[in-house]
């Protein structure tokens, strides 16, 4: 189980996550700017993250737009470090990942309504599931 408590919100550098992570952390901020621009995310990261893979992760990240009370913040793609925003759905996805939901629902329970965790958990989890091959 990963542990929650000060550092889970701590920034960290990118390189400091495993591959898989830092593949969605990239998607993150690739999705963030072409959905800026007004474009549909899920074709540009399909050649990322694969067809089915990528339309659950912008289903995600539209949730997490949605749930965040203020704007969702990513650094540009260049970044070296990830914001905390960036570590916290970072933090979501590997919980989702270790089928963990109790930790998720503490580091988000004060600022994000039950019903809401609920949604961007099973998102997460579907995200996660595919990754996994499920």
């Amino acid at each position: 189980m990963l542990p929650l408590n000060a550092s889970t919100f701590a920034t960290r550098p990118a390189a400091a996550y495993p591959d898989l992570d830092r593949l969605y952390l990239k998607a993150m901020r690739h999705w963030v700017l072409i959905a800026r621009a007004g474009r549909n995310p899920r074709h540009p990261l399909a050649a990322l993250l694969g067809e089915r893979l990528a339309g659950r992760f912008c289903l995600l990240m539209e949730l997490c737009v949605g749930a965040w009370p203020e704007p969702f913040t990513t650094f540009p793609p260049c970044a070296c470090q990830c914001s905390p925003d960036e570590t916290t759905l970072l933090a979501l996805l590997g919980y989702s990942e270790a089928g963990v939901a109790e930790p998720m629902h503490a580091m988000l329970q004060d600022m994000i309504p039950q019903s809401m965790r609920d949604r961007l958990w099973y998102a997460a989890s579907t995200c996660t599931g595919e990754r996994l091959g499920g």
